[in-house]
């Protein structure tokens, strides 16, 4: 009986030694294949990542150059819009998608952003105009009156634009100013007043008045010594200098 004992716990221990070995053996398999995953992944990673480049900056670039510059990282280029700047020049790039620093698969797209320049307006003429008409004509084109100026013109309507800067037609810049010359008539001519005293009022009113010069109210009164009619006093005196817009003044012996 002790014999059959013995036979059946020789049983058990050959029983577990190989349930132990078949559960290493399964756990060897299984730890293999998690390593064969992870590696496979690994690989897969890498090889994706082998397959990306860096996006460079193009801000500040041509069409051409940046085109250029992604060709050799085997990039494309796409021109999605444009728009206007007054900051980068006509014809180079003011932003990008995606931005640079950021990477992306090769023959994949890189979109830019291309600077009209500076939005320029054309200057209307403002010569024939007045002041109002003309503020409002440079409001309506989204310009702006810089200084305005009066000077005696020999040319060109009282009030009214007679020069302008810049010149009609030409292209400004966003808000730009306009500078104008606004006439206030022909240039005064100046004459010298004669002496007047002593002589005859009636020839002097006429000789006045053919000139073109205009007379005020000749004013009489008596003066000790001079006969009726005499220039006895004058305003403006001899010598003084005068327009024919002003009015000579006459004192006249009764």
């Amino acid at each position: 009986m002790r014999e059959a004992r013995f036979d059946n716990v020789e049983s058990d221990r050959k029983q577990v030694s190989r349930f132990s070995q078949w559960s290493s053996m399964i756990l060897l398999a299984a730890i293999l294949t998690v390593a064969g995953i992870v590696s496979a992944l690994t690989a897969m990673r890498f090889a994706i990542r082998g397959r990306e480049v860096e996006v460079p900056r193009l801000a500040g670039k041509t069409a051409d150059e940046a085109k250029e510059i992604l060709s050799h990282r085997g990039l494309l280029l796409k021109v999605s819009t444009s728009r206007f700047s007054s900051n980068v020049p006509e014809g180079y790039i003011l932003d990008q998608i995606p931005p640079s620093g950021s990477r992306l698969k090769i023959n994949r797209t890189v979109k830019v952003l291309l600077s009209l320049g500076e939005r320029r307006f054309p200057v209307p003429n403002l010569v024939g105009t007045s002041l109002r008409a003309a503020q409002l004509t440079l409001s309506q084109r989204k310009l702006a009156l810089g200084k305005a100026l009066y000077a005696h013109t020999s040319e060109g309507e009282p009030s009214t634009v007679v020069y302008q800067a810049p010149k009609p037609g030409t292209q400004e810049g966003s808000d730009p100013s306009v500078n104008i010359l606004i006439s206030l008539g022909p240039p005064a001519e100046y004459f010298i007043m004669p002496d007047l005293i002593g002589k005859a009022a009636d020839l002097v009113a006429s000789r006045v008045r053919n000139e073109g010069f205009r007379i005020g109210k000749i004013n009489y009164r008596k003066y000790p010594g001079v006969d009726p009619g005499v220039v006895i006093q004058q305003k403006p005196q001899a010598g003084y200098r005068l327009t024919k817009s002003d009015l000579v003044l006459l004192d006249v012996s009764q």
